[in-house]
């Protein structure tokens, strides 16, 4: 087997690994909150660390945003966050719920 080869089957495997734990990752994170969700509308800081993948720090600027801005009105408004990321969103969009826009409910 020359060392392309080798090199090829290495990072194929590596590519496999990656993407296996990344799914073995959103069924653990999925059984830690065991279908609760986060209503970033109304979520303390502390709440926020429920979430996979939230820091401290990336709570608190959550928290912040939001009584700066008022509640959010999609989802995706957390895109304008400091620090927050498509890939987190992505990630976390499961455990996030939308509440208290005109008093409906949305897990958008």
């Amino acid at each position: 087997m020359g060392s392309r080869n080798l090199v090829k089957m290495v990072l194929i495997v590596f590519a496999a690994v990656v993407v296996l734990s990344g799914l073995s990752f959103q069924v653990s994170a999925q059984q830690q909150l065991k279908g609760k969700t986060v209503n970033i509308n109304k979520a303390t800081a502390q709440e926020f660390l429920q979430v996979p993948l939230i820091t401290k720090e990336l709570a608190e600027k959550i928290v912040k945003y939001r009584e700066k801005n008022g509640d959010f009105q999609v989802i995706e408004e957390l895109l304008q966050v400091e620090g927050f990321t498509r890939d987190l969103l992505r990630k976390i969009k499961g455990f996030l719920l939308l509440e208290g826009i005109g008093g409906e409910e949305c897990t958008c």
